[in-house]
């Protein structure tokens, strides 16, 4: 997406369709949702900067002049008195039917149209919901020359996310937004991190730098991190800081920069050509030319992550060692499952471990409540929730690709039958 130049403010209206954001949080981890219902100042201070450096270029300051929020008084009344202290005007939507459907969608819409007209001219509208029934709303919006950006927690109907101009990722949503920081409200104060020698620290610099230099290409976090356990008798803790990034983060190695494109590469921009997620895919192509086409077709409607069979065999025994090991909550255990997959040189980011995980409670296995996790009851999940993504998406699947998809997902030494 190109920038929006000429701008050094931005007017935005933000609408917050509570309830859609809030079950949908819960299903993921219920204290991440608290956390959202609890302190909407902190997530509304990361929205009044995100992307806009992205989307406007630098100097370019976002200003939410309008804020709702559309919230069922009989199920989320506790919730009620933060969104007042963060001055929002809430617009209580409680039942009309026996199903517990509110009225919070044409509110919604009726005062995004009313905004459109209105003496102010808004030049963004945020929408935190993932309900596709706005799509039509976004397209509306778009048509006024205005932009749109939303986010939605969970699967997201791919002509909504093709109808808004900027979608919220949900990973950065919850990690950067929501998490409370101890220090912000009043507790320890985070150390600057643990005394590493100095004699450990240059080393470390100097065979970083040299194995940089000396490789055409960038090289994998991974492969780094070999070499410094051989080298410098560094073990999993890593001098302390408990991860291999947090310890490369604690060195002083420019002008070598980190890519957070997955596994992680370290490269010198002017030298190396920046990696780019494409190679991993032509892998994928190369080892399974057809098995890839029906994957990318499935990537492309429902988001799955374009992994080769084999990395998700390894994600999901990642995530079944670390529930068993540490218990379940969804930032902690997203976090330390990509920090193995990194470790481990696999093409797996944060967000592609945060989509298996929604992805296996909502196939129905749910990883807080189990008290020892099955892989093969864990892979069974996240498949059904594959099929149920396929349907959604009007991705008619006959028997042969049912049994791609089958291949693509299901570890291969784990039964596939019921």
């Amino acid at each position: 997406m190109g920038k929006f130049t000429g701008y050094e403010e931005v007017y935005s209206a933000l609408y917050v369709d509570f309830d859609n954001i809030y079950t949908r949080l819960r299903e993921m981890d219920p204290e991440t949702a608290r956390l959202f219902g609890r302190n909407p100042q902190r997530w509304l201070k990361w929205l009044e900067g995100h992307a806009l450096k992205m989307l406007y270029g630098d100097g370019v300051r976002r200003r939410i002049l309008k804020r709702i929020c559309y919230l069922n008084p009989e199920w989320y009344q506790e919730y009620r008195p933060y969104f007042i202290r963060a001055a929002f005007q809430v617009v209580d939507c409680p039942p009309l039917t026996q199903q517990g459907k509110t009225s919070a969608d044409i509110h919604l819409v009726m005062d995004c149209m009313d905004a459109l007209s209105h003496t102010t001219r808004f030049d963004e509208f945020i929408i935190l919901s993932g309900d596709a029934d706005f799509t039509p709303l976004l397209i509306r919006i778009q048509e006024h020359a205005r932009r749109s950006l939303v986010l939605s927690v969970g699967y997201t109907s791919p002509a909504y996310a093709a109808a808004a101009s900027w979608r919220i990722r949900e990973d950065w949503f919850v990690a950067q937004a929501v998490e409370e920081d101890p220090q912000e409200f009043g507790g320890p104060a985070a150390t600057a991190g643990p005394i590493v020698d100095l004699d450990i620290s240059t080393r470390a610099v100097d065979l970083i730098r040299r194995t940089v230099a000396e490789s055409p290409q960038p090289v994998p976090i991974a492969a780094v991190g070999q070499l410094l356990q051989r080298e410098l008798d560094a073990s999993t803790e890593w001098f302390g800081y408990g991860r291999l990034r947090d310890f490369i983060d604690h060195l002083e190695i420019a002008p070598i920069e980190f890519s957070a494109v997955p596994p992680g590469y370290l490269f010198e921009a002017g030298r190396h050509q920046p990696p780019e997620e494409r190679s991993t895919h032509e892998d994928f192509r190369s080892r399974y030319p057809e098995l890839f086409e029906f994957a990318q077709g499935v990537h492309r409607l429902t988001d799955m992550p374009l992994l080769r069979p084999e990395h998700y065999r390894t994600l999901l025994g990642f995530i079944v060692e670390e529930v068993n090991t540490n218990g379940f909550s969804m930032t902690q255990t997203s976090r330390n499952v990509r920090d193995k997959c990194v470790e481990a040189g696999l093409p797996v980011a944060r967000a592609h471990v945060n989509f298996v995980l929604v992805g296996i409670g909502r196939g129905g296995y749910l990883l807080n409540e189990v008290q020892s996790v099955n892989l093969r009851e864990v892979a069974k999940s996240f498949l059904r929730n594959a099929y149920d993504l396929c349907r959604m998406s009007q991705m008619a699947l006959g028997h042969e690709e049912q049994k791609m998809l089958l291949e693509w997902i299901m570890p291969r030494d784990i039964p596939a039958g019921e």
